[in-house]
Order: structure tokens, then C-alpha cells, then sequence
């Protein structure tokens, strides 16, 4: 990581570090009625109001470190609901004095306790994704990849550290207030499915890819009959297929639309054409959610972003909606060009080249703006799997048996601390190799709740 300047963390910074880890340790709105927040220099101390306890988060972090990584232990021994797969907590972004292997949180006196990190600072950062800001490692496409990450350095893209870190502050309020418990966490799933091919318009090289690498000789034949008649080409009906694919197993899609032009990294179908009316028109009717999949030169272009996210807006026909970034191009500016969109969430928070937990998180939740020091209004849900990232052979390239297990991994992960397991399929990824992928993937989220962002408080 290269730092292009220093960074002075704000207290409304750090407070809202405070926030996103009160969320995750269980803590809700009337809970808070018995808790105050002091701001003093050096801390931010949450405070029981009956003056029975505190916990002390250091504000030691005056600039961005070099990105130091220390691993802390528990305060003890954790319940069997709480430690699961976390056997200890990840912190990066640490001072040279950080020390590795003590409690991440310590009892100074009775009832009283102490943060050993900056943690309200690391979450901020982390969740910002603020080492890609300050970074200029970047690949053909403009992506920061995964290698390039500390994560990935320091052993820990498969953890969702900063969700881990709230059920290290709950072991703590529930120290504090034996009484209290937090709620049960449950894991939910949301799959969705960016349609880049449906077919329209009608090219040669679909059909041939579909029969010489994809073995998808029904979806080429309807591809070749589309260019004639009013069929529905075979990439289109498989938006269809996708969807029910997901529906057999008790779970919802979101289909993500593009009205792009054609280029080079666009196929350049017309969203408003009447074979496109018939799926959209069929989605509703089973209530599959809809949003929209930006082309690839919308990445930093919000003039072309907001004329294609009003394209798709008028064809989709529905009020407020989300999406993701066409091949994955983001940055953290990404989010304040969607916000201006009126987006209501975005999902194109996960690397190309790998599975895991690119903002150390699988909780949906309202991104840090460092320029304009505030929350977002826009909601993030962050991409755990693509399935290209598990499959192709440019990425990680795994046999059927090993992607089922990486996702079954990532799922446990998940369900320790009550996250959102994200799931993308593209509608032309039913042949070969997918087809030999999916139902163990598919079949590992069977029957699991699915997540509703519109009932998520971020």
C-alpha cells in the first residue's frame, strides 16, 4: 500500500466506528437508552448512564498507519454462540506499539474496560475501504485486486474482521450488564444475477461460444431462431432459468439490468426492446426484484452513470433500486456517484480475482465519506462470491468440489456473526464449466432466510 498523504481521523469519524460496531455487538435503539457517549481528547468512552460502568476507545490515531496488522485474543474465554470459527480478532491499520496477542479489550477496574486499539478508527477505515483510496495499484481494467490488499498479505480476506469485532464488544456489554443479551444472529442470503448477454442484438460469436465451450446447445439454437423470429433468444430465456434455478431452493433473485451502449466490454442490448418487456414483465410476476448493472465506462463518469441509471429506471418501472458495477469497476467515489443517482444500495463491493470479504464485512451498511466527513446515504451490500472468481481459470480457477467448500466456508462465516451471504450468477453461466459448480453452491444456501435490504437499518 502507498500513501499519497496523512489522514486525521474525525470524531464524527470515530463515532461512527462506534456505530457500526454497537450494530454488530446487538446493540439497538432502545438499548441505547441506557448508554451515553463521551467525546474527550486521546478517547470516546460509551458510558452506563447509571454511572455502573464504561468502556474506554482510545483515539490515538491522529494519520493513516503503514497498514500493521496484530491479531488480539478474547477478553475470555468466549460463550459457544459467540466464538464459533473466531479464534482470535485481526486489527489492521495499528501503531508500531500495538502489542500483538493481548485481550483486544481489557478490564481496568471493576465494570470498567478499555479498547487496546483504535478500533473505532480501524473500523472506519476498513469499512472505507480507505486503502484504496491512498493506493495507485490498479489493474487493465482500473480494479483494485485483491493481491494488492492487506487482507490478502496478512492471511485474512476469508474473515469478516470487523463484524468479528462486535462480537467482541458484545462479550464486553454483556460483562458489563449480565442480564442483556444480544439477538439471535441469522444468517441471510441474497443472490442476484447481473445480466451482461441476453442474445440482443444477435451475433454470430454467442451461439458458437455457447455450443464449442458451454456445451448450451437449446440456448444457441434459440439465439439463431431470435435472429429470425420472435423467439426469445437463448441468453434471455436463461434469465428465466437463473431465476428459477434459485426459486427451487426457497430463494429470491435480483435481476440487474444494463442500458449501455455497445463497446468493446458492453453487448449493447436494447433494454426497451419487447423481448426484454416479456422477462421483465415475467420477473414481476413471480416478484423478483430488478435494478441496474451500469456499463463498463460509467466507472468514474457519473454523467454516463446517472443517463444510464435513468434508462433503466424508466424500462424496470420500479421506485427505489440498486445494483452493481459492470465488471466490477469500483472505488470508494463510486458510492457518492450512486448516491447522487438516487440509488437506494449498491453490491459491487467484492474482488474479481477472489472470494471473501473485501471491506472486512458482511453486514449491509451506510459507508464512511471521507471528503465530505459524513455517512452515506447509499446502502452497501458487499459481494462475497462471484462465480467467476471461483471458476475461471484467470482468477482462482477451482474444481467443482473445492469452489462448494470455499463457499461453504465463507457461509460459516457469515452465520458467526449474522451477515449477509451475497451470491452472483450471471444468466449466461449455466453450461460448462458453471453447470458443474452450481448445484453444490446453490445447494449449500438452499432453505436459508433471504435478506431484504429494504428492511435493513445500515
Amino acid at each position: 500500500m502507498t500513501a499519497t498523504g496523512a489522514l486525521r481521523i474525525s470524531d464524527e469519524a470515530r463515532l461512527y466506528g462506534l456505530e457500526e460496531l454497537s450494530r454488530r455487538a446487538g446493540l439497538h435503539d432502545h438499548d441505547w437508552q441506557g448508554w451515553r457517549i463521551d467525546a474527550n481528547p486521546g478517547s470516546l468512552i460509551l458510558r452506563r448512564r447509571d454511572g455502573a460502568g464504561q468502556i474506554v476507545f482510545p483515539a490515538s490515531k491522529t494519520e493513516l498507519s503503514s497498514g500493521r496488522v496484530v491479531r488480539k485474543s478474547w477478553f475470555r474465554e468466549p460463550d459457544a454462540h459467540l466464538g464459533g470459527p473466531v479464534p482470535e480478532f485481526i486489527v489492521p491499520f495499528c501503531s508500531a506499539e500495538s502489542k500483538a496477542g493481548e485481550s483486544l479489550f481489557v478490564e481496568t477496574a471493576p465494570g470498567e474496560f478499555r479498547c487496546t486499539e483504535d478500533l473505532l478508527a480501524s473500523a472506519a477505515l476498513v469499512l472505507s475501504r480507505y486503502e484504496e483510496i491512498v493506493s495507485t495499484e490498479r489493474d487493465e481494467h482500473g480494479r483494485f485486486r485483491s493481491a494488492n490488499g492487506v487482507a490478502t498479505r496478512d492471511g485474512y480476506l476469508d474473515r469478516p474482521i470487523v463484524d468479528e469485532w462486535g462480537l467482541a464488544l458484545e462479550q464486553i456489554i454483556q460483562a458489563m450488564e449480565p442480564g442483556w443479551r444480544a439477538p439471535k444472529r441469522t444468517v441471510r442470503v441474497k443472490v442476484s444475477h447481473d445480466v451482461d448477454l441476453i442474445g440482443i442484438p444477435f451475433r454470430l460469436r454467442e451461439p458458437a461460444v455457447q455450443i464449442l465451450a458451454r456445451r448450451q446447445f437449446g440456448a444457441a439454437i434459440r439465439d439463431l431462431l431470435s435472429g429470425f423470429t420472435g423467439v426469445l433468444p437463448g441468453s434471455l430465456g436463461q434469465v428465466m432459468e437463473i431465476c428459477e434455478q434459485v426459486q427451487t431452493r426457497g430463494l429470491k433473485s435480483a435481476l440487474y439490468w444494463k442500458a449501455s451502449a455497445r463497446t468493446a466490454f458492453d453487448s449493447g442490448y436494447d433494454i426497451d426492446d419487447p423481448r426484454v418487456a416479456r422477462v421483465m414483465d415475467w420477473a414481476r410476476a413471480h416478484a423478483i426484484e430488478m435494478g441496474v448493472h451500469p456499463g463498463y465506462y460509467t466507472f468514474g463518469n457519473p454523467e454516463e452513470l446517472a443517463a444510464e441509471v435513468d434508462r433503466c429506471r424508466r424500462a424496470v418501472g420500479e421506485g427505489e433500486m440498486g445494483g452493481r458495477q459492470h465488471y466490477l469497476r469500483w472505488s470508494p467515489d463510486t458510492w457518492l456517484h450512486w448516491e447522487q443517482c438516487g440509488m437506494a444500495y449498491d453490491s459491487s463491493v467484492g474482488f474479481a480475482d477472489c472470494v471473501g470479504f473485501r471491506a472486512g464485512t458482511c453486514w449491509p451498511y451506510r459507508p464512511w465519506l471521507w471528503n465530505e466527513n459524513r455517512r452515506a446515504k447509499l446502502l452497501e451490500i458487499p459481494l462475497v462470491v462471484m462465480e467467476q472468481s471461483l471458476v475461471s481459470p484467470q482468477y482462482m480457477g477451482l474444481p467443482p468440489e473445492a469452489s462448494s467448500e470455499a463457499v461453504r466456508g465463507l457461509l460459516r462465516r457469515c452465520a458467526s456473526v449474522g451477515g449477509v451471504f451475497t451470491l452472483l450468477w450471471h444468466n449466461n453461466c449455466l453450461g460448462d464449466p458453471y453447470s458443474k459448480h452450481l448445484p453444490g453452491i446453490f445447494d449449500a444456501l438452499a432453505g436459508l432466510e433471504n435478506h431484504d435490504w429494504r428492511n435493513e437499518q445500515g
